[in-house]
Parts: C-alpha cells; sequence; structure tokens
C-alpha cells in the first residue's frame, strides 16, 4: 500500500517538476533575451542601422539566433556574426542593405 502511495504521489510531484522547469527555462530565455537585444541594439548602432530601424532588426535577429539554436544546439554570439544578422534581417525586410557609415 505505500509502494502504491509513492508511486501516486510521483506521478503528482513529478509533472510539476517538468512544468516549473519549463518556467524557469522560459525566465531564463526571456533574460538572455533582454541581454541580447541590448548588445544587438549597440552592434547595430554601430553598423549605421538607422535608430528608428534598430528595435525590429534586432528582434529579428534575435528570431534567428533562437532557430540555429533550436536547429542545432548551437549559438555562435559574437559582434561580427551579430552584425551579419542584422544586415540580412535588413536585407530581408527592405531589400537593401544599410550603408556603413
Amino acid at each position: 500500500m505505500n509502494r502504491l502511495f509513492l508511486a501516486a504521489a510521483a506521478l503528482v510531484v513529478l509533472p510539476g517538476c517538468d512544468v516549473a522547469t519549463d518556467v524557469a527555462g522560459d525566465v531564463i530565455a526571456g533574460e538572455v533575451r533582454v541581454q541580447y537585444l541590448e548588445r544587438c541594439q549597440g552592434i547595430a548602432a554601430n553598423a549605421g542601422v538607422a535608430a528608428d530601424r534598430i528595435g525590429a532588426a534586432c528582434e529579428c535577429s534575435a528570431d534567428r539566433f533562437q532557430e540555429d539554436f533550436a536547429a542545432d544546439g548551437q549559438m555562435d554570439i559574437n559582434p561580427d556574426r551579430v552584425e551579419e544578422v542584422v544586415r540580412m534581417c535588413m536585407q530581408d525586410d527592405t531589400g537593401v542593405v544599410p550603408a556603413e557609415g
């Protein structure tokens, strides 16, 4: 009877752990995205992206990095790569890459 009780308790508690882990993972992912966006804004500004387009370009690049990570579990985030992805997002959005300032 004790084993049955323990098994039933485990079935109730363990899914709660999975939910808590998922929530914590979402919070961490959200914080990482916020930090990435802040860093990206500086890189995009230095790359000559118009101020009114930086937010959209960085959101797009964050999405692309997230897709890359989901696809292969690796993420190459360095300033040159961020600038490259921002430029790709700008080109996809307008068909024109911003001129370097």
